[in-house]
């Protein structure tokens, strides 16, 4: 059974998570995108697959319905961050491809967020 430590570590944890993602909607905020399009463009770069994601394979990265995937997709490109690229092999594909400026903008979120999973990791370390 867990004792009390137990409980006030996982407290501290959670506490901390929310910290991150209250940090974190800030950080989007400062450079003009909301939460979900900064993960949509995160979703979008960070694909793994060998041609570049469509609105399906980021909703599932998102864990939303393909038709608010689709809805923020366009949202995001309407701010000139992202654009729609038909697949070369299949022109009924639709394929997502961030921006110049899109790469700028979600290159800055990703550094400072990368310090901050650094500081964040060291707080861990202490629960």
């Amino acid at each position: 059974m867990p004792n009390d430590k137990d409980y006030e570590r996982l407290l501290d944890f959670r506490i901390k998570l929310r910290e991150f993602d209250q940090w974190s909607r800030a950080a989007a905020a400062e450079q003009g995108l909301t939460h979900a399009q900064h993960q949509l463009l995160l979703a979008v770069r960070g694909h793994r697959g060998a041609e570049a994601p469509t609105i399906r394979d980021v909703a599932e990265a998102l864990l939303v319905k393909q038709h608010t995937a689709s809805e923020l997709v366009d949202r995001t490109q309407a701010l000139g961050l992202l654009e729609r690229v038909r697949d070369a092999e299949d022109h009924r594909r639709v394929r997502l491809r961030l921006t110049e400026r899109g790469q700028e903008v979600l290159g800055r979120l990703t550094a400072v967020h990368l310090e901050e999973l650094r500081n964040l990791a060291h707080a861990l370390d202490r629960l």
